[in-house]
């Protein structure tokens, strides 16, 4: 479970819930107690209870076990513990809660573990003037839950919209498989696995059902799970999948049943606050891509104005599909943010043009830092999932974020140059790695924007290849690229080295070009270097 700022006490909390919910068995009510998170206990997989904690006993069902429960929350300093009221209460834990100082009280029976975790933290997140903090973060709710609904079942889960696509997941790792791994990596269930599913009509049995179904072999080398359709009202929003060995009993089956119910208020809510929050995200991101003021206003309201920052631009390597690409980039800024939430917090992600921009606040300018920003990005683009390849362009950090306009220039230029070279460049790169390269786009831009068309030697010597079936312009590169070598150009181009320099002597001769003049022989390398990597100049 989530642990959350402590913002409220035990006596506002038990006061939000109401007497109808909760009814203090033992030990006292201490009504200004701090609370600082809720702990959902699991006898198989204890949790780690820490100081001034909540815990919920959802799995405790004999006085023994209430009796250590109550010790060791107490020895870890716990505020509260909640039991069923269907559990009694004997002297010996009485008398335990009062010496702990462990505030033990009972849930009346037939109320959802699953409703009264939800109720708690969203209490726990209340501010002193009862606003609800970080509204602005809808997937925040989802997650919570997704632990708790973990908890509730004792198995692994995972919350997927009717795209198969990951909207959250429980932080419980334990007795997975690869499938769960990918798909939580890449926030969507691979196709190799969505597509089995689909030919063998799992999710129509799925949505069509009221109750859990268990899949003992969902898709090729995969555990068994069970599903349970999400939905509000008519509309099927998704589906609860969880990781088990086998089916559940009829109490887990009527907690996932409970479940999924909770689950599909918080997705509607979600859907409203993500269009929200989504809004706000790309109109703050527009601003700090911009630079000058309103970019400082931006930081100043994600709360990093005074840190220096730098741009990442993902994008897609290839536009092969286009429909695909515009899918797989949505996925993939969903997936940046998650991977830059867990390392800069304050960072934020936008798709916006077809690709995903990134504003990153770091602590320093340093190349520690820069170098962090730099493996973060390969790692992200070497472990995204979809059909998609991309690659990921840094821009250079600046020190004020009125600056980031320039940070986002050189990204772009990287971006760009890593789609042109991939294979000599790599899939991630700093734009100071790719200066040069990134240059001769430019040079290659400002000519065509001038509409000058470059002439001279070079074009000279390709009409003569093409009348002629010759090979000069190919041993001109070499001779250039090896610095005069003659010996290592012959080689390269696989003739003996008399005949290289008979063709040098034929270029002089056709060209009229004094190759032993350096200012030549850099405008013929420079226009050989733009023709690579601007074809149409």
């Amino acid at each position: 479970m989530s642990a959350a700022t402590f913002t409220t006490n035990l006596g506002q909390l038990t006061e939000r819930l109401g007497t109808t919910l909760l009814t203090l068995e033992a030990g006292r009510a201490q009504a200004a107690r701090p609370v600082s998170t809720v702990v959902l206990h699991d006898p198989l997989d204890p949790p780690e209870i820490t100081q001034d904690a909540i815990v919920l006993a959802v799995a405790v069902a004999t006085d023994d076990d209430l009796a250590d429960l109550v010790r060791q929350a107490g020895e870890a300093r716990a505020a509260a513990l909640i039991v069923r009221e269907s559990l009694p209460v004997s002297r010996e834990v009485a008398a335990s809660a009062e010496q702990y100082q462990v505030s033990l009280f009972g849930l009346v029976r037939g109320a959802s573990w699953v409703q009264v975790a939800t109720l708690l933290i969203s209490a726990l997140n209340l501010g002193p003037s009862g606003a609800e903090q970080g509204a602005n973060d809808p997937a925040r709710d989802l997650f919570t839950l997704a632990d708790s609904v973990s908890a509730l079942l004792g198995a692994p889960v995972t919350i997927e919209d009717r795209s198969s696509r990951v909207v959250a997941f429980s932080a419980n790792q334990l007795g997975t498989d690869e499938a769960r791994r990918l798909t939580i990596l890449g926030l969507q269930v691979p196709e190799v696995y969505s597509n089995h599913q689909r030919t063998q009509g799992v999710f129509p049995l799925i949505y069509g059902s009221e109750r859990p179904i268990f899949l003992a072999k969902p898709a090729p080398d995969t555990m068994p799970r069970v599903a349970m359709r999400i939905a509000a009202g008519d509309e099927v929003l998704g589906s609860i999948w969880a990781v088990t060995p086998e089916p559940f009993d009829a109490e887990r089956e009527l907690r996932m049943i409970e479940a999924a119910q909770v689950v599909g208020l918080a997705m509607l809510r979600a859907r409203v606050s993500a269009d929200a929050a989504e809004r706000v995200a790309e109109s703050l991101g527009m601003m700090l891509l911009d630079g000058g003021s309103s970019a400082r206003e931006a930081a100043q309201q994600l709360g990093f104005e005074r840190s220096p920052a730098c741009v990442l631009v993902l994008g897609p390597l290839q536009d092969e599909d286009e429909i695909r690409t515009v899918s797989d980039t949505q996925r993939a800024a969903a997936a940046l943010r998650m991977h830059l939430r867990s390392v800069h917090p304050r960072a934020i992600a936008i798709p916006m043009g077809g690709l995903v921009y990134a504003v990153v606040p770091l602590r320093s300018a340093d190349e520690h830092a820069v170098a962090a920003v730099e493996r973060l990005a390969t790692e992200f683009v070497g472990r995204l999932d979809t059909s998609t390849e991309f690659c990921a362009g840094l821009g250079d950090v600046v020190s004020d974020v009125s600056g980031l306009s320039l940070s986002r220039r050189n990204a772009e230029a990287t971006l760009r140059v890593l789609r042109s070279r991939p294979e000599r460049v790599g899939r991630a790169a700093r734009f100071a790695d790719v200066q040069i390269d990134a240059l001769m786009f430019r040079i290659g831009d400002l000519l065509d924007a001038d509409g000058v068309t470059l002439d001279g030697p070079l074009i000279v010597l390709r009409e003569y290849d093409a009348s002629h079936r010759t090979e000069l312009v190919a041993t001109l590169r070499a001779w250039l690229e090896h610095f005069g070598d003659v010996l290592a150009a012959s080689r390269e181009v696989h003739i003996h080295k008399n005949t290289f320099r008979y063709r040098l002597e034929r270029i002089e001769e056709i060209t009229g070009a004094d190759l032993r003049d350096p200012d030549t022989r850099f405008g013929l390398l420079l226009q050989l270097r733009l023709e690579a990597l601007v074809p149409s100049n």
